[in-house]
């Protein structure tokens, strides 16, 4: 039987301590932490945050947690990850110190117009691609110029590229603030008109308010000059029954004389 072909991963595995990265652990790790020092740690800043491991001492940690404490940033700035060495204070290497022939002019306006010479390396892109599939066709041997033309060539396109990045942040931010700007003009409007409304509403109760006073007070009025009107049409009645019978009365009189 053959044996099966030993594929190699394309990305290293995970470090094995991250199995110690779990809820529990975290949680155990906050209450040491508030039991020491008596602060009120989020989840967030609990393994992220270099400030709040000053306070622990990790030789008198569990083992599964030590790897929960991030180690503190190398002072000098520079550290190795899969064998090559980085620097936070070197300068951004050029093509030139690359040994790469630049083909976009050193005007610093290209930085912030390059597209038209992206376009150009890119038509210079098809163009050696072409040829040197035309090549292949005939001696697979003449390759290696084309490729190295080609390899010139993204890589000029690639750093014009990473030249554009700071203008292009600051474009996008600059189109961030204006939306928020008309956002909050919007807003702004919208409150206004709200404000009219309400003030159109508020002048609408108060006419409204004062014809009702005024109704009222004329109903008032009428109401009081009906009933002193009843009482004089009363008072006529009494004085009218009264004369009616102090005549009835003399009547009587004259009879009995």
């Amino acid at each position: 039987m053959a044996e099966k072909p030993h594929t190699k991963a394309n990305f290293p595995i995970p470090p094995p301590f991250y199995k110690h990265f779990t809820k529990d652990n975290i949680a155990q790790l906050r209450q040491i932490r508030k039991e020491k020092t008596g602060s009120q740690a989020t989840d967030h800043d609990e393994i992220s945050t270099t400030e709040q491991s000053k306070d622990l001492d990790i030789t008198t940690l569990p083992a599964d947690l030590r790897y929960l404490v991030p180690p503190p940033p190398p002072a000098d700035g520079k550290w190795r990850t899969f064998g090559a060495q980085h620097d936070l204070h070197a300068p951004d290497p050029s093509l030139e110190d690359a040994g790469i022939d630049v083909l976009y002019p050193s005007d610093p306006a290209v930085k912030l117009n390059p597209q038209p010479h992206l376009l150009a390396m890119a038509r210079s892109l098809l163009t050696t691609f072409l040829a040197l599939t035309g090549a292949l066709s005939e001696d697979p041997t003449v390759y290696l110029d084309s490729v190295t033309d080609l390899k010139t060539i993204v890589t000029n396109m690639h750093d014009l590229i990473n030249q554009y990045r700071p203008h292009q942040a600051r474009e996008t931010l600059i189109l961030m603030l204006e939306e928020r700007i008309e956002k909050l003009r919007g807003e702004i409007r919208a409150i206004g008109e709200a404000g009219e409304k309400m003030e159109g509403a508020f002048k609408q109760l108060r006419e409204t308010g004062e014809a009702q006073a005024e109704a009222l007070a004329n109903g008032h009025e009428l109401a009081k000059k009906n009933a002193d009107k009843d009482a004089g049409n009363q008072e006529k009645q009494r004085q009218k029954a009264a004369w009616e019978a102090l005549q009835a009365a003399n009547l009587d009189d004259d009879e009995e004389t």
